[in-house]
């Protein structure tokens, strides 16, 4: 991962979160939303740094990692 652009809500599940992630490498055209265990797994730091700029996600309901579809993230699981 590259950089965390944004966050919100889940289409597939109204309790989870996601996140917009630019992946190393890649071209914007290639970002991806992502659920919140495979951003918090992937790139802990990163994950960090995204929340300690954006406070306002960690008070939202759906910030508790219950969006837990698909951990595999392929071959776009590089730091």
């Amino acid at each position: 991962m590259e950089s965390i652009i944004a966050s919100g809500p889940s289409d597939d599940n109204p309790k989870g979160h996601v996140f917009l992630v630019k992946w190393k490498d890649f071209s914007q055209e290639e970002n991806t939303w992502e659920a919140y265990d495979n951003v918090a797994d992937n790139d802990p730091r990163l994950f960090k740094e995204y929340k300690k700029k954006n406070p306002k996600v960690e008070q939202d309901g759906r910030f508790k990692g219950n969006n837990k579809k698909g951990k595999d993230i392929g071959k776009r699981n590089r730091k």
